[in-house]
């Protein structure tokens, strides 16, 4: 089915965002992580083009599926931690994208979009519950894909979400249970 797609898109607000985080995880411990530096950078752009290319497809905002792949674990990337880091993340939201946005005035994130973010990102790693908010479903779809794509072990109970997700980009996944 074809896409109506701009001829460029918008990618500058998505691109600040991960350039803020870049700038700083200078300042982030790579002692006692749950995850490597590493992981947590890698992830952190890559959701954001998973997040960019899903949207597209489903016709919702990429700018905006982008900023949300790109800051959806921003818990567990600024403590390190990532036990309950979907629930703990819209305090690191509010801070962290004030912040952003008093040195970002002219790429700043709406009070509607923040809103939005602090919305769905808190329910992206409960993978099992279907939400009728596309865009939570959207990154929780993102997510699995990114994560599968890195190798991380997809559990049990995430593997329909993970078929699923693959399957509304047209590739059939079998994997072995």
């Amino acid at each position: 089915m074809p896409i109506n797609a701009p001829q460029t898109l918008h990618t500058e607000r998505a691109h600040k965002i991960i350039q803020y985080f870049l700038e700083r995880a200078k300042d982030w411990s790579a002692e006692n992580r749950d995850f490597s530096l590493y992981w947590s950078i890698a992830h952190m752009m890559t959701a954001a083009q998973t997040m960019r290319l899903l949207a597209l497809s489903r016709g919702l905002d990429p700018e905006i599926a982008a900023i949300a792949g790109a800051i959806h674990d921003i818990a567990t990337m600024e403590s390190g931690k990532s036990e309950d880091h979907a629930a703990r993340a819209p305090e690191f939201i509010d801070l962290l994208l004030g912040d952003y946005n008093a040195r970002n005035e002219s790429h700043a994130i709406s009070e509607s979009e923040l809103t939005l973010l602090k919305a769905i990102i808190p329910q992206h790693s409960d993978k099992a519950v279907v939400s009728d908010d596309p865009y939570a479903e959207l990154l929780k779809d993102a997510d699995a894909i990114d994560r599968y794509l890195h190798g991380v072990e997809t559990k049990k109970q995430e593997v329909p979400r993970l078929v699923n997700a693959f399957s509304s980009i047209g590739i059939e996944l079998t994997l072995g249970f």
